[in-house]
């Protein structure tokens, strides 16, 4: 009997320990996507919540990223394609670089869309960001409709646009 005891105890310890090391689930489709505060580099002060109405593409990145670099063209594309619409593209440089680096980047890369700077990393932490580029598309009512890691070149922003498209 007291083997048993043990023999059990042992196993729940395994287990628990098991349990305690597990990777926590991916934030992805279907999933409420976190409502936290960007601070844009012009200045403003926005929520995710603020664009509630709206199809939100959150890109995240960074100046040092050779895939972001490829995808921001593309991006600016996207935008342009989309700014009469309800649809919204939002940058989030995920850099530990100045302000002003990030700006100076912007501008040579010619992106007319909406930087948020994550200095804190505080976004990239809500939104589990293990890789860049990220991108994450969010549907009117702030749900997440599709997470994209990478930058495919054939395929990115044609699943952008499919993904946007069949958005409620």
């Amino acid at each position: 009997m007291r083997r048993a005891v043990i023999y059990v105890l042992i196993v729940l310890i395994v287990g628990l320990v098991i349990y305690a090391f597990q990777p926590p689930k991916q934030m992805g489709e279907g999933d409420a996507a976190p409502n936290v505060t960007l601070n844009l580099l012009n200045g403003e002060t926005r929520t995710l919540a603020d664009y509630k109405g709206k199809v939100v593409v959150l890109d995240f990145w960074a100046t040092w990223c050779a895939p972001c670099r490829f995808t921001m063209p593309k991006m600016i594309q996207f935008h342009n394609r989309h700014r009469d619409q309800d649809v919204v593209v939002i940058g989030v440089a995920v850099d530990v670089t100045s302000r002003a680096e990030i700006e100076q980047f912007v501008t040579e890369m010619g992106v007319n869309y909406p930087i948020a700077v994550d200095s804190d990393a505080t976004a990239k932490s809500a939104y589990q960001i293990k890789s860049l580029t990220t991108l994450f598309i969010i549907d009117k009512e702030g749900h997440i409709l599709r997470r994209m890691e990478g930058y495919d070149p054939q395929n990115t922003i044609q699943t952008l646009e499919d993904t946007v498209k069949r958005a409620p």
